[in-house]
């Protein structure tokens, strides 16, 4: 297996290693700080249960006891978090290999065949994914097409820690621009309700310590150890590039800013990290579609149309 690193630097501070096994963001780091969590050995990755910084695909997030319906035919999909599908199954996108096309010193565009069947989805999906250093921020680019009418949602998978000593990302401060959630079941399949935050855990309308509100009492946290929960954006500002979240520690003085195309923001607090990470030492902000939008009603379609181009963005910016 090719496992050579793809470094990505432009001379302003922020330098970006990448993995072609998973489309894996391996590291991320700001005039030399580390801003990811990543293991000390690239055999590591082939094992990794985390999804440590890959690329989560065909389908980000779950599906319910990994079945749905499209054009009145039922598809079962493979299961690989207890009853659920999650993150594109068994053999998602962070377990294949990527091919390089092109690569500047600034920029690489990788690309990925998934065939008809893969984890058991219809239609063979084409997948190029340009990542770019501009100033201090990475651009993601996804684009995709598909030969059947399919179901796509695509996102990265990094955990953030801006801790220069990699400490508890419980004195990190964050910010959500969402005004409501996904509540979830005991397995993490969202409810159907969309709550309000004002006024509960989850709300983090305002700057705010991560610690304090995940030691907050809400049925919600105690059912997923924390949060792992998506907040969503609705209306027209859902599709357009907006800014989701900021998150920064007062140890380093390191912010980072995510924006994205995406209507949720998967915040999930790193509750089941094990050796050689421990728990909530990192914590992902993965913008992506909602979670089993495919079997709820009124959640933004991830349906991908044959023929039909999909193209979304996440941008990660540093200061």
């Amino acid at each position: 297996m090719n496992q050579t690193p793809i470094v990505l630097t432009k001379g302003t501070g922020l330098d970006v290693e990448l993995l072609p096994f998973g489309a894996t963001i391996r590291s991320i780091r700001l005039y030399g700080q580390e801003m990811t969590l990543n293991y000390p050995q690239l055999a590591d990755y082939q094992t990794d249960q985390f999804y440590l910084g890959a690329t989560a695909g065909r389908v980000a997030n779950r599906i319910a006891n990994g079945r749905f319906e499209l054009n009145g035919q039922s598809y079962q999909l493979d299961c690989n978090n207890g009853p659920n599908h999650l993150h594109g199954g068994i053999t998602g996108f962070n377990r294949q290999h990527w091919q390089v096309l092109k690569q500047q010193p600034d920029s690489v565009q990788l690309y990925l065949r998934s065939a008809d069947g893969d984890q058991g989805y219809p239609g063979a999906v084409q997948v190029w994914q340009q990542l770019r250093i501009i100033d201090k921020q990475l651009e993601l680019t996804f684009l995709a097409l598909s030969t059947k009418d399919t179901l796509l949602n695509l996102t990265n998978h990094c955990y953030f820690n801006l801790n220069s000593d990699g400490s508890s990302i419980e004195d990190h401060q964050l910010q959500l621009t969402a005004q409501h959630y996904l509540p979830t079941d005991a397995s993490a399949i969202p409810t159907g309700e969309r709550r309000g935050v004002t006024g509960t855990a989850f709300d983090f309308s305002k700057a705010k310590l991560v610690g304090p509100a995940l030691r907050q009492k809400d049925p919600q946290l105690a059912l997923a150890r924390g949060f792992d929960h998506c907040f969503i954006w609705q209306g027209a500002e859902a599709a357009e590039l907006k800014l989701m979240a900021v998150l920064s520690s007062s140890q380093s003085g390191r912010q980072l800013e995510v924006l994205s195309t995406q209507p949720g923001l998967q915040l999930y607090t790193g509750n089941f990290l094990t050796a050689p990470f421990a728990p909530r030492q990192g914590i992902c902000l993965e913008a992506q579609g909602w979670p089993d939008a495919i079997n709820q009603l009124g959640f933004p379609s991830t349906q991908l149309k044959a023929g039909e181009l999909y193209q979304q963005q996440i941008v990660y910016k540093f200061s």
